[in-house]
């Protein structure tokens, strides 16, 4: 039968396999000649990337050579005598396409760390960490795809006259995806925070986005090529098989379904060959097409003798690095002294990038006694470190310390870290419906389904807190204490706590694709256990930063709207897991794990908006507050939290502990709630076991159905039970807005001790109701879920009151309080499993909600805890750290006249007063030492000088 009769994609695969080969061909030619012939020297990024383009010939003739015989056709238009030589390509493939990946981003990230030596510590250290997952990861994947079968002739010769097993190629490939797609975003998101702190002119921001396009690009072709091993894998087994074409995916059309996945895998390296090799083609543009990069109508033209590409320099400036390997190489190292000589140090490294008329262009300050403030020239501008945010080519201001923000800075930095609260609440809601659709797909016990949720609280919130937020949110303090100087490389506060747990997060939402497609209960519970450490990290800093981001009076306020928007987002993900992911959850094909395809995408989508929010906060100036100031801010409260209570301990101890209890017992009572949600409105008694969950009583299948007796399927009652939960939390944000200027309204602790008495009432009405309408039994069930909504929010704005220096090691504490649900959820299941009803079981809720109920009756009935809580900061006070604020003082010199105005007895505010002044109040404080002159004192200005501490 003629080749023009039946379908064939063969065509297709040899001409883009060919084309993106020979485009990449000409490039690294290219990069040689210009780093043979011009630049006259070769480092091991060279090296690296011509074993890629040897290892990428290899795998795009492979494919060529396939399609020639067969690939790209149906198993019914392939020749016999072909299919032998169409194994052995398919099996050449598989091993090559790994260590072509992985010499291509090890050539980029050996590249990183060439221009990173001696400037950016930050760029160096990720670079190194990228570098050893890539390398791992290739390696371990390189290995199974050699041993794919066993015997390993067997992934060639099927009718090796033994009996064989065999990996299905397509699922090895797809559950690899998840490596390529986050080594992908880490080595584009990597050289950005570098290259965007440089002004370009016009035609190298042109140059550079064209350049990180293709970077895009490539994660595109990654993302398009995961759509066709996806739609090819629909078709195959997922397990191991004896059967002879398991090599084939276990299909008889392999060769068909697989072969456009083959295809984008060769663009896939091909074009990420390329995208290495553009920034190294500098010296060879600029020798054939000058006018490319130099502006002929630029006032200055490029000079060999002045550029700040060769060993010369302009403008009295030490050489800067440019494409050349030995001027990277002979980067002197910065100066410790000067932080705007480092930071300049650092952005000439970038040079790899631009052309010589931008780096000449560039005047430095004429004296560096000068304020480091903006400083233009034509086409350069240098500007202050300390007092600003450089964000691609514009300067920005850096916010004033936390409590300081005035109220609208605050509603601006509030609303941005807003943005994480959505994203939990969304993933929270998600995480509800998705392990119910798991436990159906995977035949999963009702043992392993509260699993799954312990993984996510009993797990992450357990670890994430404790080990990585608490240690990232105080980093800086870590630093302070060991005196050591300022360094623009230190990574802590809330800004980098934010970004890694979104690392965190983003990892563990990717890892669900390899996950769903083997329907692993191993895998989804690591899932929920990243997903869980990152969510928690990010919680340990956005809870205190709203908590303290503005006026004390409404910190309540603040942290249940919040913590309201969560909810809906709640909400909102439920509604669309019932009514886009899950449909077919009640049809019979509901058992296969088709029906996670759709949530695979919807977790692709989270990751990359995690790898984009973490380079938004990343530029995003947001303040900062120490242990210091933290400390010094309790002096505003009418009673000293360090004053000793019961036992002996300190009043804020009590505080921490009892809030720490109280947040742990209500998270275990909430998601005991939300867990046997199903079994309490149906009543059932029976918890089933592995072996009936087959049976025609299979609760999860039917989850969109309404149960007999009941008007609305449970996920509708449950979406009920949540909108209410989220309506408490803003109706408790409008009385703790209240609150502090209308004596009638409660205050947040009365609040929280209503709440919590109400929770446990209808908690008892649940487990001891037994209507005969079984719809009656949800009006407790609700009013349960709308009563203990603001407790969260509440228990840990209370809890941080004047927790003083030790105020973000008690965040992480009270956020390690979430980890109740590890334990808990399981004495529930073991009260059914021996007999017991649910109702009787779930009578533990209660139980745990008058432990909860012990912080707020401290709080009510200690004379001191409430005098603590209740504080109110009042106009003055206030106005006084609001004026401090508008004066734009820096933290640094705020802390400096506190720490002076300590040493000789007087208030802070007093320090600022004249000599005059301040001589008097001493005299009639009975002090018989003068104190400092206020000339001898360090100025304070708006900005900082840059060589102000070093006269001259």
């Amino acid at each position: 039968m003629a080749s023009d009769q039946y379908p064939n994609r063969g065509p297709a695969l040899f001409a883009v396999t060919i084309a993106t080969l020979g485009l990449a061909s000409c490039i690294v030619a290219a990069r040689l000649v210009c780093r043979i012939r011009i630049v006259r020297s070769t480092t091991w990024d060279d090296y690296f990337i011509v074993l890629a383009w040897i290892l990428a010939f290899a795998l795009s003739i492979s494919i060529d050579l396939g399609a020639s015989k067969g690939l790209g056709r149906h198993d019914e238009d392939i020749s016999p005598d072909d299919w032998d030589t169409l194994r052995r390509c398919e099996y050449a493939f598989s091993i090559l396409y790994n260590p072509a990946l992985m010499a291509t981003k090890t050539s980029v990230l050996v590249f990183y760390l060439r221009l990173s030596k001696n400037t950016q510590k930050v760029l160096r250290f990720s670079s190194w960490l990228v570098l050893g997952i890539v390398n791992v990861a290739g390696t371990v994947l390189t290995l199974i795809n050699i041993f794919q079968c066993r015997p390993v002739q067997a992934a060639f010769d099927p009718y090796t006259g033994s009996e064989t097993y065999c990996i299905p190629l397509l699922t090895e490939f797809i559950c690899s995806a998840p490596v390529n797609v986050i080594t992908d975003l880490a080595i584009l998101a990597l050289p950005l925070p570098v290259l965007t702190s440089m002004r370009l002119p016009r035609r190298q921001k042109v140059i550079l986005i064209f350049t990180f396009a293709l970077g895009i690009f490539v994660a595109v072709v990654d993302v398009v090529r995961i759509y066709y091993l996806e739609q090819a894998v629909t078709q195959v087994s997922s397990g191991l098989s004896s059967d002879p074409d398991a090599t084939f995916g276990h299909s008889p059309q392999f060769a068909w379904n697989a072969s456009l996945s083959l295809m984008w895998s060769a663009v896939e390296v091909n074009v990420g060959i390329i995208c290495a090799c553009i920034p190294t083609l500098k010296p060879l543009i600029r020798r054939i097409l000058p006018a490319m990069l130099v502006d002929p109508n630029a006032t200055r033209t490029y000079d060999k003798e002045t550029s700040t590409d060769g060993d010369g320099s302009s403008n009295g400036r030490p050489p800067t690095a440019g494409v050349f390997a030995e001027d990277i190489l002979a980067l002197p190292p910065p100066s410790p002294s000067h932080p705007a000589d480092r930071r300049e140090s650092q952005v000439s490294a970038l040079d790899f990038i631009t052309t010589p008329d931008m780096s000449s262009n560039a005047h430095p300050p004429e004296s560096l006694d000068r304020s480091p403030t903006v400083l233009t020239s034509a086409t350069g501008t240098h500007s202050g470190f300390e007092n600003s945010v450089y964000f691609g080519f514009v300067n920005m201001r850096r916010p004033k310390s936390m409590i300081r923000t005035s109220v609208r800075d605050s509603f601006k930095y509030c609303t941005v870290v807003t943005i994480l609260f959505l994203l939990w609440g969304f993933s929270y809601g998600l995480l509800n419906q998705l392990n119910d659709a798991v436990a159906s797909v995977s035949g999963m016990s009702t043992a392993e389904t509260i699993g799954l949720s312990s993984m996510y609280f009993g797990g992450g919130y357990l670890l994430g807190p404790l080990i990585v937020g608490e240690w990232m949110l105080r980093h800086d303090e870590h630093s302070r204490s060991r005196g050591k100087k300022s360094d623009p490389d230190q990574i802590g506060g809330y800004r980098a706590t934010f970004i890694v747990g979104l690392c965190f997060y983003g990892v563990g939402t990717i890892m669900f694709w390899p996950s769903a497609v083997l329907t692993s209960f191993a895998g989804f519970m690591i899932c929920n256990f990243v997903v869980g450490f990152g969510l928690a990290i990010i919680e340990t800093g956005a809870n205190p930063f709203l908590v303290f981001c503005g006026p004390m009076d409404y910190a309540e306020m603040r942290l249940c709207l919040a913590q309201g928007i969560q909810a809906i987002a709640t909400v909102l993900s439920g509604l669309l897991a019932q009514n886009v992911f899950f449909t077919t959850l009640d049809t019979p094909e509901s058992t296969s794990s088709l029906v996670l395809l759709d949530v695979q995408w919807t977790y692709l989508a989270i990751t990359l908006l995690c790898a984009a929010l973490a380079l938004f906060f990343y530029y995003m100036p947001l303040p900062e507050v120490t242990d210091a100031e933290m400390e010094n801010s309790t002096r505003y409260l009418p009673i000293d939290p360090k004053k000793r209570s019961f036992g002996g301990f300190e009043l804020r101890t009590w505080t921490l502990t009892l809030a720490v209890l109280a947040q742990w017992t209500y998270v275990a009572g909430q998601e005991s709630m939300s867990i046997f949600f199903r079994e309490l409105l149906t009543r059932n008694t029976l918890v089933q076991s592995p072996t009936d969950f087959s049976a025609a009583d299979n609760s999860m299948v039917d989850s969109l159905q309404p149960p007999p007796g009941l008007v609305l399927s449970i996920p509708n009652y449950l979406l009920i039970a949540h909108t209410a939960f989220a309506v408490s939390r803003f109706l408790a944000a409008y009385l703790a807005y209240l609150s502090p200027t209308h004596r009638k309204i409660p205050q947040p602790r009365t609040i929280l001790s209503i709440t919590t008495g109400l929770s446990i009432i209808c908690g008892i009405l649940v487990a001891a109701c037994r209507p005969t309408n079984t719809n009656l039994l949800t009006i407790p069930v609700v009013l349960f879920f709308f009563f203990e909504g603001p407790m969260w929010p509440l228990i840990f704005t209370l809890g941080l009151r004047g927790q003083g220096k030790r105020t973000k090691r008690a965040a992480a504490w009270i956020t390690m309080g979430a980890s109740g649900p590890a334990f808990w959820p399981f004495v529930i299941y073991a009260i059914t499993e021996r007999g017991g009803s649910i109702q009787t079981a779930f009578s533990l809720v209660p139980a745990l909600l008058v432990i909860t109920g012990f912080f707020s009756l401290f709080l009510d009935l200690k004379r001191d805890a409430r005098s603590l809580v209740d504080a109110r900061v009042g106009a003055e006070d206030q106005s006084r750290i609001q004026d401090r604020a508008n004066r734009d003082i820096d933290l640094d010199a705020i802390l400096a006249a506190r720490r002076r105005a300590s040493v000789s007895g007087l208030p802070a505010d007093d320090e600022n007063n004249g000599f005059l002044k301040r001589f008097s109040i001493a005299l009639s404080k009975g002090s018989t030492v003068l104190p400092g002159r206020r000339s001898s004192d360090q100025p304070v200005t708006e900005h900082h000088e840059a060589n102000g501490d070093s006269p001259g």
